[in-house]
């Protein structure tokens, strides 16, 4: 085997390993922890969880600028969790309020720029 091959080989390994690990982690135990048995309820935790990879290649006029790499991210949040006893199903939905004050700061941005702008026009009038 040729130390090119050699290489690729090890490049291949290398983007194995770091996809492995990445699925390791990107996983609803390490976001909301295991299920639970809690005073006769059994409690499961849910998460949204989602991964992406990617890979390219490249070619040169030499085998020096022949290029190769990847990459990729994972994300995951909580979501619900569902309490079960002998007599009743229950979901608790996990509200992100992260995303609720982010949303409410860009509406409070969208609505000032709207009245400047109509309040500036019928000055202009």
């Amino acid at each position: 085997m040729s130390l090119e091959a050699d290489q690729d080989a090890d490049h291949v390994g290398e983007i194995g390993r770091n996809v492995s690990r990445l699925a390791g982690v990107a996983s609803a135990d390490a976001v909301v922890g295991p299920v639970q048995q809690v005073e006769g309820r059994l409690i499961v935790p849910l998460a949204s969880v989602s991964t992406g990879y990617g890979f390219g290649g490249g070619w040169g006029s030499s085998p020096e600028e022949d290029r190769g790499g990847g990459g990729g991210g994972a994300k995951a949040r909580p979501v619900a969790t569902l309490e079960i006893t002998a007599t009743e199903f229950r979901v608790h939905q996990v509200v992100d309020s992260t995303r609720i004050t982010i949303a409410s700061l860009l509406l409070a941005g969208w609505t000032v720029f709207w009245i400047t702008r109509t309040i500036r026009a019928f000055r202009r009038r």
